[in-house]
């Protein structure tokens, strides 16, 4: 159940995040309705932050927090920043002088792409004890060196798949609050936008999975 909600969030925010080729109402009620999945998926984690007072801190552990924390920080942002910007559900309730803000509409846009890479990193954090579960679930106790060399050139191409994604939704401008009306990827089609979401989703798991692999990062 778990994986499953983890991969209807997954699901859910790409599909968020081609808003271009979305229908204003369409989008403001999937990020709406988003909330619910994401707070089902905070009381599975509710032993997490009890755990926060106990054990010793060590880095890994307070990189951890410190990205679960953003993770939720830019989340609420987002959700926040769309609510006020809402041309559809919450039109009658935000007066007009707030909802037709651009800054609010820059700080909404900028928001959602920290989410999306944060999101990737906690994602790229838990890979490993997911790998093992679904390795252990297929019956897979051994991996020889030519599966390891296989695995690792799949990582790397989709990790350079990821950087040119990137590249084409002009990411790093975008993180820094930067005016983009017109990006390469735009010129897609939905399905197209959606991939490029995909292979940045990718690319920052592959980052968080590097981190989770730093001593102790696994212990609480």
């Amino acid at each position: 159940m778990r994986y499953l909600l983890d991969v209807l969030l997954l699901m859910m925010l790409i599909f968020e995040m081609t808003f271009f080729y979305l229908p204003p109402v369409l989008h403001e009620i999937v990020g709406v309705i988003m909330l619910l999945p994401i707070l089902y998926h905070l009381g599975l984690n509710r032993r997490y932050v009890s755990s926060l007072a106990c054990g010793h801190w060590n880095g890994p552990r307070r990189v951890r927090l410190i990205l679960n924390a953003l993770l939720a920080v830019f989340f609420l942002v987002t959700i926040v920043s769309g609510c006020l910007t809402s041309s559809q559900l919450f039109a009658g309730i935000v007066p007009f002088s707030l909802r037709s803000n651009p800054s609010l509409y820059q700080l909404h846009s900028t928001a959602a792409r920290y989410f999306l890479v944060l999101a990737g990193l906690h994602l790229g954090w838990h890979l490993p004890s997911w790998w093992q579960r679904w390795l252990h679930a297929a019956g897979i106790n051994a991996r020889p060196l030519p599966a390891r060399m296989l695995l690792l050139g799949l990582g790397v191409l989709l990790g350079a798949g990821g950087i040119h994604a990137a590249q084409q939704d002009i990411l790093v401008e975008r993180l820094q609050g930067a005016h983009i009306f017109m990006a390469p990827a735009l010129s897609y089609s939905g399905a197209g936008y959606a991939l490029t979401q995909v292979g940045i989703i990718i690319l920052f798991a592959e980052i968080g999975w590097l981190l989770s692999l730093w001593k102790g990062a696994r212990l609480k």
